[in-house]
């Protein structure tokens, strides 16, 4: 996906599930977390994502870094988001419909490093 970085936002459409789940569907933001082609030329154009929603509850205070609090204007997002970093996907470049603004580098630092726990990787880059 030429053009995008690490920390973008980003509208896209992300596909109803039959049956329905509790991922995330429909069209919303998205915050680009990983791109394939860093690491070599992937089969198909993906980027990943992790979406966005406006809905907080008490699982936001809960669990604040695996759910990080936006403000508006974060972004250049149009309303107070929250990053849903349990819900890291592959989109298909077809479903990015527009670019919204970049997150900075000082909360991209903080959500990489809850992914990378997510994913079982500890600070020194070691698989937990």
């Amino acid at each position: 996906m030429r053009g995008l970085r690490i920390g973008d936002v980003l509208v896209v459409r992300l596909p109803e599930h039959r049956p329905p789940g509790h991922e995330q569907m429909g069209r919303r933001p998205a915050v680009v977390v990983g791109l394939p082609d860093l690491v070599g030329p992937p089969r198909f154009p993906v980027v990943l994502v992790a979406p966005m929603t406006t809905v907080t509850g008490p699982w936001v205070r809960a669990a604040p870094d695996l759910y990080p609090l936006l403000e508006r204007g974060e972004g250049n997002l149009p309303r107070r988001s929250v990053v849903l970093l349990d819900q890291i996907r592959a989109v298909d470049a077809l479903r990015v419909e527009g670019w919204i603004g970049r997150l900075p580098k000082d909360r991209m630092r903080q959500i990489r490093r809850t992914i990378a726990r997510v994913f079982g990787v500890d600070e020194g880059n070691r698989i937990l």
